[in-house]
This record gives C-alpha cells, sequence and structure tokens, in this order.
C-alpha cells in the first residue's frame, strides 16, 4: 500500500470505531483487541513515515493510552478524536523524503561491481569512434582512477610506500581522508592464483607500515577468468586487526 493508501484505512478505521462506540455502547465493556492492534498500527505509520521527533508522533505519543485501554467513555472519546484528528492532519503534511546512506565502503564496492560493466560499455561506441580498451594494469589503473573521482576529490596516485625487503615501492591509489590504499592488478599469463596470492601477501605486509594506510584493498581485475578460486583467495588473505584491514576483491 501506498502512504496515501495506508494513511486512509487507519482514518477509516478511526472512523468506524467511533461510530460503533456511539451506536452500541452498551455492548461494549472495554476495546476491543482490534482497536488495541490499530493503536499499534498508528504508531507504526507515524514512527514509519515522520520519526519520534515529528510533530504527528508527538501529538499521538501524549494520548493518554492507558485511559484507552480502560472504559470511561469521555476519556475515550477525547483520546480517539485526538488521534483520529492527528492522523487527519497527515493529509496535509508532506511526508520526509529520507534519503539513504550510503558509505564510502558502498561506493567503492559499486565501483569494483560495476567495473567490467563499465569496461564492457566503453567497448561499443557511436559510429565506432576511439575508446579505451583495458588491455593491461595501466589501462585498468586509468579507468579505476577516473570512477574513484565520481565520489572521492582526493584520489592520490603513486604515493611512495615505505621500503620492505630492502626496497621502495609506489601504491597505486591513496584516498588520504579515508586513510585507504588500493592497490590495482590485472590477471594474466604469469599471473594466476599461487603467484598472485604470492603478490597479495607481501602487498599486505609492505602497506601494513604505510602512515596513512589503515585499510589496503586490492583489486584484481580478472576478465578472462584466470583465477580458479578466487573465493579461496580472498577469504585466505582478508584480515582485519584493530589498526589495520586487508579487503581483496577479485571481479568480474
Amino acid at each position: 500500500m501506498t502512504y496515501e493508501e495506508k494513511l486512509e484505512s487507519l482514518i477509516s478505521e478511526g472512523i468506524r470505531y467511533t461510530w460503533e462506540t456511539n451506536h452500541n455502547a452498551e455492548n461494549y465493556s472495554s476495546p476491543t483487541p482490534e482497536f488495541r492492534g490499530w493503536l499499534v498500527k498508528v504508531e507504526h505509520f507515524l514512527l514509519t513515515n515522520f520519526g519520534p521527533e515529528s510533530a504527528p508522533y508527538k501529538m499521538f505519543a501524549e494520548t493518554d493510552h492507558r485511559k484507552l485501554s480502560g472504559w470511561n467513555r469521555s476519556d475515550f472519546d477525547r483520546g480517539l478524536n485526538r488521534i483520529k484528528g492527528t492522523l487527519l492532519a497527515c493529509r496535509e503534511i508532506s511526508v520526509p523524503k529520507i534519503e539513504p546512506t550510503i558509505s564510502n565502503n558502498d561506493r567503492i564496492s559499486n565501483i569494483f561491481e560495476r567495473f567490467h560493466f563499465v569496461v564492457k560499455a566503453l567497448r561499443h561506441r557511436h559510429a565506432d569512434r576511439h575508446t579505451i580498451d583495458v588491455n593491461d594494469e595501466y589501462d585498468v589503473q586509468d579507468l579505476l582512477y577516473a570512477l574513484l573521482k565520481l565520489y572521492f576529490d582526493d584520489v592520490r596516485k603513486e604515493e611512495y610506500s615505505p621500503s620492505y625487503a630492502g626496497g621502495a615501492s609506489r601504491v597505486d591509489f591513496l584516498l588520504k581522508k579515508e586513510e585507504t590504499v588500493i592497490e590495482v592488478k590485472k590477471t594474466r599469463q604469469d599471473l594466476r592464483d599461487k603467484r598472485l596470492g604470492e603478490e597479495l601477501i607481501v602487498d599486505a605486509a609492505r602497506y601494513k607500515a604505510h602512515p596513512d594506510c589503515k585499510r589496503l584493498i586490492c583489486f584484481v581485475y580478472d576478465p578472462d577468468g584466470r583465477i580458479n578460486n578466487p573465493s579461496g583467495i580472498e577469504t585466505d588473505l582478508n584480515s582485519h586487526t584493530d589498526n589495520f584491514k586487508v579487503n581483496i576483491v577479485i571481479k568480474p
């Protein structure tokens, strides 16, 4: 049901309870279970659509429901009319649009999830115009950089990482504010399960010493399906400690 349909249904129920109590007072010793259920539905409706700090919900909450649960006719009528008035007022109130909260982690995950789709879409341009095709790791980096810039202002390319095992190296992308490093790899004939796993282990050890890295994401683009057990590599190498988190993402 739509918001409007739910609201009108609750108003109709409230009007029905008023009619029933007015015309059958001698048969009512206490509010019915249906009426108590209506109160629950009204509360849920107001909380869901307006929130606990809204005027409609506060109007409902200020009604003394203990009196509604008893059978003092004047208190019952007064409380019922107050709730019906709140619902009628909702006809004139625009429902606040609650924008979904999207975390930075969700944004990054969505880029990885849709990366291969973007690659395929770029291959088909109007009138066969020149485009980018992702043939090697540098192509992956260029396209990923453009996609990251959709959501992040400060994307630093090829930041130096601290030396490890006798030499310094570069990282592909640093999201400094998010304290996240993204390492990019593309599988090829000589980069399969065993070697990929070895490289990722070395990467994780090296980036753990980076002063701006609290999270390392290794994005492995595998369009040809060279990795036999991507889930196994992800499970084995994903890790999370208090100060450092490693995520391995192999797509598609």
